[in-house]
């Protein structure tokens, strides 16, 4: 004969109780019920009854991040980076390591610098660490040892990056429509052969196709051309502005979406040098709006994003304050137009 708890917890485990279902159940917040699992020391005897009554009741188990931080193991967070040169990254640290503080955690920062065979050994060490959860932001697809480290107990939570319908938590701001403010911006400015230069990465994937969207709904017709590159860095994209100069006037990009500001910066930089006027001969925007966008030699328009909140965010969600659906459209891109893409004089560009 079933019990009464068994029966429940096989109900609840059907409908998947929430962090939130527990704490409206036991009528405290979200904090306290992620505290009652994972520092209990941190919550009175009282509430901790309260929350763990309501989690029996409501079958609190299976596959929500929170339920799976392990008392006892180390307070410690992993953060895993696909590259540390890029600031984006330092600000995405930043802000996870200020959120784990704020709930007595702290953050071990990994940089792969964009390897594979570095992420799977860092993901190793992480385990070999018993830290009690992850936030990644892989250097391609969700690796195979991060969702074996899920099984095995350790949650993750993917940052800067969701690409389609997925199983696990992750937390980006909306790419796509990142490429479409930057494409329609330089199209509505006359902008007509415009250039993507960009790396292999999902979320840059996303970026190319608000691009090729914004060209697609041109009501002028418009050009566009793909470089892609093995690395964002602003050295490659001073490379790329060397192979660029080479080509007659007619094949010139008039309009460049940079994957990354890195990136754009390195274009900036080739393009000013060989005597290219920007914004008056090309317009360029680059991703991220990182610090160094505002003080470059002609400062850069780009894509901001809040890559610090979502490092915060991406805490949050493993320690059970918030989940994914509650952070949707928090992280919305917005076009900050600079002097590389200030209008011409006279009017726009036919």
């Amino acid at each position: 004969m079933t019990s009464q708890p068994a029966a429940r917890r096989a109900q609840a485990e059907d409908s998947a109780a929430t962090v939130g279902d527990v704490a409206a159940r036991a009528g405290v917040s979200r904090a306290t019920v992620s505290y009652t699992f994972t520092q209990p020391n941190r919550v009175s005897r009282e509430l901790r009854q309260r929350v763990l009554a309501a989690a029996d009741e409501l079958g609190y188990v299976g596959n929500d991040a929170a339920r799976r931080l392990r008392v006892g193991h180390s307070l410690a967070l992993g953060l895993l980076v696909s590259s540390a040169r890029n600031p984006v990254y330092a600000e995405i640290a930043a802000g996870a390591e200020a959120e784990a503080a704020a709930h007595g955690r702290f953050v071990l920062v990994a940089n792969s610098d964009e390897s594979p065979e570095r992420e799977r050994a860092y993901l190793n060490f992480f385990e070999s660490q018993q830290v009690s959860g992850i936030v990644a932001a892989p250097v391609g697809d969700v690796p195979a040892e991060l969702l074996g480290l899920e099984k095995r107990g350790t949650p993750f939570v993917l940052v800067g990056m969701a690409p389609g319908p997925h199983s696990y938590p992750a937390i980006s701001g909306d790419n796509e429509r990142g490429g479409y403010l930057a494409a329609a911006h330089l199209l509505a400015q006359g902008r007509r052969r415009l250039l993507f230069v960009g790396g292999a990465h999902p979320h840059v994937d996303l970026r190319l196709a608000g691009v090729r969207r914004a060209a697609a709904e041109s009501m002028t017709p418009a050009s566009l051309e793909v470089i892609r590159v093995q690395v964002q860095t602003a050295k490659v994209g001073e490379e790329v502005s060397r192979t660029l100069l080479d080509r007659p006037a007619s094949d010139f990009p008039d309009g460049i979406v940079a994957g990354n500001d890195l990136l754009a910066l390195g274009l900036l930089h080739g393009l000013i040098v060989a005597g290219v006027r920007v914004p008056e001969d090309l317009s360029l925007v680059g991703y991220d709006d990182i610090e160094f966008a505002d003080f470059a030699i002609v400062p850069l328009t780009t894509i901001r994003h809040p890559s610090a909140a979502l490092g915060a965010g991406a805490v949050r969600i493993l320690l059970g304050l918030e989940d994914e659906a509650d952070m949707r459209g928090r992280f919305d891109p917005e076009l900050v137009i600079r002097a590389t893409s200030l209008p011409l004089v006279g009017g726009d560009r036919a």
